[in-house]
């Protein structure tokens, strides 16, 4: 029997499972984070003017059936690995760079296997999306920041779809 320990945060009930990740909290960290918080609700503000299109890049990294969930200091939503293409890189070269900043996964290209493309228009941008897999055989260690990244679980589709997800990965799984 999984044993489980519900806590509360910011009005909402999570659950927490052995095989989940929580980031030490460190004063410095805390200072980081609402720095995380002011700069991303800014740059929310920023995309409600401008509504730029951007690139992005997801990883959806599978163990046993289970995706890997993070959930991002300033945001209240799950979401998967992820983050913003650079100029001069390819979306795969991101998907690997967010993966390895993110979680402490440092995997080789030939692991990730294109999934799907969407655009998003949530949060005021117009955000081309590129999603990759990554099928684990055995699970390796989840490293968080506890600044960016403050939590790590693994969860089948449907206890996923349960949970608050961010848009695009809602469709995503919903879409398998």
């Amino acid at each position: 029997m999984i044993k489980e320990t519900i806590y509360h945060q910011q009005g909402q009930t999570s659950v927490v499972r052995p095989q989940d990740w929580i980031a030490e909290q460190k004063l410095t960290d805390l200072l980081v984070k609402m720095a995380f918080k002011v700069a991303y609700e800014a740059h929310r503000l920023a995309c409600f003017f401008l509504r730029p299109k951007v690139h992005g890049a997801y990883v959806a990294v599978w163990h046993q059936q289970k995706i890997l969930l993070i959930r991002n200091s300033y945001k209240t939503a799950f979401t998967l690995p992820c983050g913003g293409i650079k100029k001069n890189e390819t979306s795969e070269e991101a998907a690997k760079r967010e993966l390895q900043e993110e979680v402490g996964l440092d995997l080789p290209l030939k692991d990730f296997n294109k999934a799907s493309e969407t655009v998003s228009r949530c949060e005021f941008k117009e955000d081309h999306i590129v999603f990759y897999e990554v099928y684990l055989t055995q699970l390796m260690p989840i490293e968080l920041d506890g600044r960016e990244v403050v939590w790590a679980g693994l969860r089948d589709a449907q206890q996923a779809l349960d949970m608050p997800l961010f848009p695009p990965v809602k469709e995503y799984l919903l879409a398998r």
